[in-house]
């Protein structure tokens, strides 16, 4: 072999060796206890998201970590993940005036590095959410109530034609399609109408399902969503025809949204390319692919969330007939008549609906990758560690969630948790630990509309119908993978249940 290879290799072991002992020994996270695989380099996290068998298990790993080495530990080399809710509840909180970036390493996961959801500085983060959030603001998912209510009607339809046949009903996929179709209707100028097809398509659905399964491949090979949105769509309808309701959706929804933002469309219809084209955005923030990618993390979020937090709710409710008692007990005597269900206000107002609706969101986790924060500019201190400025710092919601020290019996579903009875509610300041829409500046856009749609689907069904679980365990309902959003076992066939 010549001579300059072995140079080459020389330098270039040396390099890696050098390299190796830094990260070790002499970087500012070096004191910082955790495994030394993981302080070498991000591969460490890709082994667990992608090629552990199981993979995407990640943020159980992390759990195992901390058993092992503490409260912080550190899993990257710039990355620490800390296990403290009192830490993470002053960390991640909407009140302090310290302005944090996103991770940005993680920035190209979704395919839409320019929305809200995905942008690293804080200061243009603040510009772009300022604008959104009027949008899906409290006040304004009030007044969209009626859109709200079509689509559960819609859902109701539905699930009496189950009951009149005796036929089963997978509520993961009926709820996805809902909460996309509410979400699509009133954020684009056509909605997606998924469930006014006389036969549900599940084509639509399982295509959705293969794209979310592969969210941790494009975090660690961003390079793929260029690969992605440069092929042509007759080659991605070879790969996979299921894409065709998604494609022509799209196609469609970019000619009517371009018009809106030229100014040429006479749609009465707010979407959010009106909303945000009349905002005081600068004009590079509303050239239109970057407002698209606005709308499109909308789409993206507003489906599995809500479909999952319905499910494991629901799940719990029929596992516990005292529980389910008591809330249906309380909606007959807040909704007389079944068929006209009170304001969303109201609803919020019902005690124990509320801590049902909060207890199902504790159980369903909400996002279960880990938030990652960045402080570009101060030291952070935790304990006798003084994390230099841009460490990322890390938290997970499904560790908070199961904190048996906030939540007693975090694997029971128990809604009294969140009421104030003597000796059962919690304390003021463990109600803040509700984290399932994130925490901080950079909490869910989303948050009020979701809520929404959990409180009206919740009281307008269990208002009208029983079910009966059907062929469902609680493995159906509980974690088992991270793919940004909660996953169960691989052989679930999703929720189901008989309507009577």
């Amino acid at each position: 072999m010549p001579a300059f290879i072995w140079l080459a290799a020389s330098v270039g072991f040396a390099s890696l060796l050098s390299r190796a002992l830094y990260l070790i020994y002499r970087h500012p996270l070096a004191n910082i206890p955790g495994s030394k695989l993981a302080a070498l380099s991000t591969w460490y996290e890709a082994y667990y998201d992608l090629f552990a068998a199981p993979a995407g298990r990640l943020p159980w790993q992390i759990a195992s970590l901390h058993k092992k080495y503490g409260p912080i530990i550190r899993i990257g080399p710039n990355e620490v993940h800390i296990d403290d809710v009192e830490f993470v509840s002053k960390f991640f909180s909407s009140s302090s005036t310290v302005k944090r970036d996103k991770h940005a390493p993680h920035q190209q996961q979704l395919g839409v590095p320019d929305a809200v959801v995905s942008t690293i500085p804080s200061s243009l983060h603040e510009v772009r959410r300022s604008a959104l959030a009027p949008f899906l603001s409290s006040t304004s998912i009030n007044s969209r109530r009626d859109i709200i209510l079509a689509k559960i009607e819609n859902v109701s339809a539905r699930l009496q034609a189950c009951k009149d046949h005796g036929e089963a009903v997978n509520l993961r996929q009926l709820f996805w399609y809902m909460a996309s179709d509410i979400i699509s209707d009133i954020a684009f100028p056509s909605g997606l109408c998924l469930l006014e097809n006389p036969i549900l398509d599940a084509g639509h659905y399982n295509f959705q399902k293969k794209g979310q399964g592969k969210l941790l491949w494009f975090k660690h090979f961003p390079f793929l969503w260029v690969v992605l949105k440069r092929m042509p769509p007759s080659w991605l309808l070879r790969l996979d025809p299921q894409a065709a309701v998604p494609l022509n959706w799209e196609t469609r929804n970019k000619i009517l949204a371009q018009k809106i933002m030229s100014g040429d469309s006479a749609s009465e219809k707010v979407t959010v390319f009106h909303h945000l084209l009349a905002s005081s955005l600068p004009a590079p923030e509303k050239k239109f692919d970057r407002v698209w990618q606005d709308a499109a993390s909308l789409v993206g979020a507003g489906g599995e969330t809500v479909s999952n937090t319905l499910c494991v709710t629901i799940f719990h409710l029929l596992s516990n007939p005292t529980v389910l008692s008591r809330l249906v007990d309380e909606l007959r005597i807040a909704i007389p008549d079944p068929s006209d269900p009170p304001p969303i206000s109201v609803l919020g107002s019902l005690p124990y609906l509320s801590a049902v609706v909060q207890e199902g969101l504790r159980k369903a986790v909400g996002i279960i990758s880990r938030f990652i924060r960045v402080d570009p500019n101060g030291f952070i201190k935790y304990r006798s560690y003084n994390l230099p400025p841009g460490t990322a710092i890390s938290m997970s919601t499904l560790l908070v969630h199961n904190n048996p020290e906030i939540f007693p019996n975090p694997e029971k579903f128990i809604p009294e948790r969140w009421m104030n009875t003597r000796n059962q509610g919690l304390r003021v300041e463990d109600k803040r630990m509700m984290m399932a829409f994130g925490g901080g500046p950079r909490k869910c856009l989303g948050m009020h509309l979701a809520q929404a749609e959990i409180y009206l689907t919740l009281a307008v069904l269990f208002r009208r119908f029983e079910f009966e679980s059907y062929e469902t365990t609680v493995r159906d309902v509980e974690p088992m993978y991270d793919s940004l959003m909660p996953l169960p076992w691989e052989g679930s066939k999703g929720v189901r249940v008989m309507v009577k």
